[in-house]
């Protein structure tokens, strides 16, 4: 999402609210997006280990 063109889009318009939903939004998907590298990273790690015991 384009978070920069958002911001503009409800500060021409004076949309506080608009503007306080998108910095929660961002912070949710930015949260999401470590937590699944996260897991991402666990799951290369757990392929490396099983496929070394083999």
């Amino acid at each position: 999402m384009d978070w920069k063109s958002a911001r503009k889009h409800c500060s021409d318009r004076n949309w506080q609210w608009s503007l306080e939903l998108i910095d929660q939004a961002e912070k949710e998907i930015k949260e999401l997006e470590e937590k699944l590298q996260k897991c991402q990273d666990q799951i290369k790690a757990d392929r490396l280990y099983n496929s070394c015991n083999y």
